[in-house]
């Protein structure tokens, strides 16, 4: 049974590539996944599998072996970015303004043959295999979704096993690996409130947007004077707005930003040390503030005794060469919600291949990736999902 795994995703790779280039040209926001939803639904209900529905576009699709046993989830992230495709490939977006730059195409795609190569085995498998299609985890929100609608519960789930396409992999190589392997993502909304005036007597008003100036140079210092530099942290203000008019002193101006890091301790206190500054120094700028701090995703967490079983699974077709260690990311995935709940872990599959052109950036215009790759990525799962159970 083990070593033909990869032979029986190969088998199917066309069938896995129309879908692919389906769901690429028909990408849709985050939690409006609707034709997403209705695609995967009915395939998995073709394949014999109970399906259930989370919210207006969760899909949980649930297949029981031949015995009680234990529970595996497998999961795919299914929403599409709000980017602007410029790849020219054939197949490319159709719903302008929106892009799988990210891969949840291959994501889905791969889960639904895993399902269907699950599934012809059924009566082999001794326990219960949970297929979660998950919606907006570009917003970081919707594995808290499908846990809160009960994804990993009739039956409790005992272990859960996802993956993201990485551009950085070359194509025909895997990395699993224990630990985080993904930072912690927090946003952060700041107002500064001073008080507006004419542009030529700016001594009748208080200038908002020289006080934001201070602000953006002083929490730069949090990552230079005052985190521990042995545990990185990443604090991006992304956005700063701020001003009517080009001869009117600011009254208010509004940042926006996002933060990252590997350790639990300075993540709580990243937001203490921010208002510290913030409050100190509208204090000596003569300003009031409103600061509001969302935590986000908590790092992606791979637990260690679950991951080196599944190392040893994909090892099965992938062989020793075939697994990478890389260095740890600092971006985020909410697929952490679930390692919260549950031992997970979250294998990093490559997609990358410059002679096809598939080496750009995650989220940009011209992502693409090697579909080479989509059998390697059936192929895990399925296998994972095969050893855990047995």
């Amino acid at each position: 049974m083990e070593s033909d795994i990869l032979g029986k995703a190969t088998d199917i790779k066309d069938w896995l590539v129309n879908l692919r280039r389906d769901f690429h040209r028909h990408p849709e926001q985050s939690f409006k996944e609707y034709r997403t939803s209705k695609i995967i639904a009915q395939n998995l209900i073709n394949m014999g599998i109970k399906v259930d529905h989370i919210g207006e576009t969760g899909i949980v699709g649930i297949l029981e072996g031949n015995s009680k046993g234990n529970v595996i989830a497998l999961r795919a992230d299914i929403d599409a970015l709000s980017v602007t495709e410029k790849t020219g490939l054939p197949f490319s977006s159709e719903n302008i303004g929106y892009m799988h730059a990210c891969g949840h195409d291959f994501h889905t795609s791969m889960l639904l043959g895993a399902a269907k190569l699950l599934s012809e085995r059924k009566n082999e498998l001794k326990g219960t295999v949970k297929f979660l299609f998950q919606p907006a985890e570009e917003l970081a929100e919707g594995a808290k979704q499908m846990v809160q609608g009960g994804a990993l519960e009739n039956p409790d789930v005992d272990y859960i096993f996802g993956m993201h396409v990485w551009s950085d992999i070359p194509v025909n190589k895997v990395s699993l690996q224990e630990g985080p392997i993904m930072a912690s993502a927090d946003t952060w909304k700041l107002k500064v409130l001073g008080k507006s005036c004419h542009g030529s007597s700016s001594w009748e008003g208080v200038d908002s947007l020289v006080c934001s100036s201070a602000i953006v140079q002083g929490i730069q210092t949090i990552i230079s004077r005052i985190n521990d530099v042995r545990s990185p942290v990443v604090i991006n203000i992304g956005t700063i707005r701020g001003g009517e008019r080009f001869n009117i002193t600011p009254g208010t101006t509004e940042m926006e930003g996002m933060n990252r890091t590997f350790n639990v301790n300075i993540r709580n206190k990243i937001p203490k040390w921010m208002e510290r500054i913030i409050k100190n120094t509208c204090s000596a700028y003569g300003c009031d503030y409103k600061f509001d701090y969302n935590f986000k995703c908590s790092v992606t967490d791979n637990e260690p005794k679950y991951t080196r079983s599944a190392i040893e699974s994909i090892k099965k077709f992938m062989g020793e060469d075939g697994i990478i260690n890389i260095d740890r990311i600092m971006g985020s995935e909410d697929f952490s919600e679930y390692l919260g709940k549950i031992p997970g872990s979250l294998m990093l599959l490559g997609g990358r291949n410059e002679e096809k052109g598939c080496n750009h950036s995650h989220h940009s215009n011209y992502f693409n990736v090697d579909e080479d790759a989509l059998p390697i990525g059936t192929a895990a799962y399925t296998q994972v999902a095969i050893d855990f159970l047995s």
